[in-house]
């Protein structure tokens, strides 16, 4: 359908995309990944048309209709109602202009208004403009939106508003659907209901995400923007990045080899020039001319070095445990947002060293109640006292856009007042953090949210805290940052409370899950996965693209079949869990248990070969990623299995 070709574009002469070519096939999900800044939304804007100033040819194979979901929503005063039905009444008033120019007296004008008008009629009428009034109330209420039709867009959500841009860029069902970024602000109801969304949508997406769970579950296509070229591979992420790994030692190995033999035939021809210069049989001087020969078609042949991956942040959260096995008790808390109950008397006891995964719908209370448990007293103490933390426990935090900095505070005042003694211990933390030396002067408020999330957690590791307190700690950052903050909370010995809307992270980290629902809390032992799987499998397996009934989602709390967790105090006192538990013994069970342990084991193996090679041993790497590409193909197997 698409094809890119040598597309060269710079910012003032530092080239961002340097001859970079790919292609997507027709009907094909394709994911585009890319380190933050590698030039993906440049290359958006390409394809688009919003951009002239480039070099190259972007090619469609016909004519065809695209649509686009920004990561930004655009500015638009009207209803949600308004908002969708905004292109047809674009269209309508084109086609009433050209109705108009019609009537023109010079035969010239009127002739081309006339045939333009048929142009336009003809798309209006193949995307339904006319039912576009109905289309727009089914999607509406299918998002469980009919309630806010006709609010101005600027009240809803961040999640409800992202929902809604996607609709109307698939509403005329275009050709090609551009998303990038789709999954920001949704949270994981939203997320599986976009999954099946991109899935089942009958044209190609290409979709930008650093959101590893969503690209597994859509894509079929891998396309990697790295120092500005392009690299396609079929499968979806977690199959590219087995690959990755593999070929990376791969070719590593193999240009070690050639090295070494050109080592030792450059060692040959030294001699043979030695003995040649002091014996004057010719038979010496064809030997040197063999090997000079043999030398330089093996350099021709030899591997080219590969290039090493770009380095990513390094966190390292070191806190000392703390002995007590308490981390935090939560005894009767109420919190209300208005007039609208969040929490009722709830209760919560973190043991020490746990990691718990705080889940629930968007707007359910999860942030007010980490503020409530993180921003401290006159006396520097919890200041409702429904919640108690112990008093061995040294708070970090990171909230979702930066609350816990001082906007008018340098970044080292800040580090400072972490603990850090001097200038240079705070750029020992932040070096390994990817941050310019510059940034020490710099105040908070004028970094960006993948600066400001990465601070926080610089400042906790400064702190030297054992509980960490996280609100969406990988928003805004990309997919080896992410990698980075996973890597480093799995080897935290300490404790963790972690919000996500990323499940591959709360998969390799969380412990527990506890979600928030019915003014309380609820609480399932195992990952995220196991919960997921448990409490909404059968919800997620019936839900449609095409009729993303979000709505009966949402409320599966009161619609849970047979081997359901049951809900609020109804877990928390252990009642009405065994003829639940009885039903969830099946096939699908086993499956989901063996998928979930098979990615823990995916996630570590992973970890192997990236060690393997930073320790330059290449036969444990590549053992590793022979066994890691093993392990993917039957997870794939499972999965296929399972649905």
């Amino acid at each position: 359908m698409l094809n890119v070709r040598d597309i060269t574009k710079d910012y003032t002469g530092v080239p961002v995309l340097d001859r970079l070519t790919f292609s997507v096939p027709e009907g094909s999900k394709t994911g585009l990944i890319g380190r933050n800044g590698a030039g993906k939304t440049t290359l958006l804007r390409i394809i688009l048309g919003e951009d002239d100033d480039w070099a190259g040819k972007v090619l469609f194979d016909r004519p065809r209709t695209v649509g686009y979901v920004s990561q930004h929503f655009p500015a638009f005063s009207g209803s949600a109602f308004e908002f969708l039905i905004e292109p047809t009444r674009r269209y309508r008033e084109r086609l009433a202009l050209l109705e108009e120019a019609m009537g023109d007296s010079d035969e010239k004008a009127r002739n081309g208004a006339i045939e333009a008008w048929g142009e336009l009629r003809a798309a209006y009428d193949a995307a339904d403009g006319d039912g576009a009034e109905d289309r727009a109330l089914r999607l509406l209420s299918s998002l469980a939106l009919d309630a806010v039709a006709d609010n101005p867009v600027a009240t809803l959500s961040g999640g409800e508003r992202t929902a809604l841009a996607l609709s109307r860029a698939m509403l005329d069902r275009p050709d090609l659907l551009v998303l990038d970024e789709p999954g920001n602000h949704l949270d994981l109801w939203g997320l599986a209901w976009l999954e099946a969304t991109i899935r089942e949508y009958p044209g190609t997406v290409l979709v930008v995400s650093h959101n590893r769970y969503l690209l597994d579950r859509t894509v079929t296509r891998i396309v990697e923007l790295d120092r500005g070229k392009a690299a396609e591979f079929t499968g979806n992420y977690s199959e590219w990045r087995v690959e990755k790994l593999r070929g990376a030692v791969s070719g590593e190995m193999a240009w070690k080899s050639d090295q070494k033999k050109i080592e030792r035939l450059e060692a040959l021809v030294r001699r043979f020039r030695e003995i040649a210069r002091t014996h004057p049989d010719p038979a010496w001087g064809r030997r040197l001319r063999s090997r000079v020969t043999q030398l330089e078609k093996t350099k021709e042949r030899a591997a080219e070095r590969p290039e090493t991956e770009r380095r990513g942040p390094t966190f390292a959260f070191t806190g000392e445990n703390s002995r007590a096995k308490l981390a935090l008790r939560v005894d009767g808390l109420t919190l209300a947002y208005g007039d609208r109950v969040l929490l009722d008397s709830a209760d919560l006891t973190v043991a020490t060293g746990e990691r718990v995964g705080l889940v629930g719908p968007n707007g359910c209370g999860k942030t007010s109640f980490l503020r409530t448990l993180t921003d401290p007293g006159p006396g520097g103490e919890t200041e409702n006292p429904a919640v108690w933390i112990g008093p061995s426990m040294r708070l970090g935090r990171c909230s979702q856009h930066g609350e816990t900095l001082d906007p008018e505070k340098t970044v080292l005042q800040s580090c400072v007042e972490a603990g850090a003694a001097t200038a240079d211990a705070a750029w020992k933390t932040l070096s390994r953090l990817l941050f310019a030396r510059g940034v020490l002067e710099q105040k908070t408020g004028a970094l960006s949210g993948g600066e400001r999330v990465r601070l926080q957690l610089a400042l906790a590791e400064i702190a030297g805290a054992n509980f960490l307190v996280l609100d969406e700690p990988t928003n805004h950052l990309d997919i080896p940052s992410c990698e980075a903050v996973e890597d480093a909370l799995s080897d935290f010995a300490g404790t963790v409370i972690l919000v996500s809307h990323d499940r591959l992270l709360l998969d390799r980290v969380a412990t527990r899950i506890v979600e928030m629902e019915d003014s309380g809390f609820t609480e399932y032992d195992g990952n995220f996965s196991e919960f997921w799987f448990r409490r909404y499998g059968d919800s997620v397996r019936k839900l449609s693209g095409n009729s993303a009934d979000l709505k009966a989602l949402r409320s599966g709390a009161g619609n849970r079949a047979a081997g359901d967790a049951p809900s609020g105090r109804e877990a928390r006192d252990g009642k009405g869990g065994g003829k639940a538990l009885a039903g969830a013994v099946d096939r699908a069970a086993e499956i989901e248990a063996r998928i979930v342990a098979l990615e823990a084991e995916r996630g570590a193996l992973e970890a192997k070969v990236s060690a393997a090679r930073r320790d330059g041993d290449l036969n444990r790497a590549r053992d590793a990623g022979n066994r890691l590409a093993a392990l993917a193909s039957r997870i794939e197997k499972l999965y296929e299995e399972w649905e």
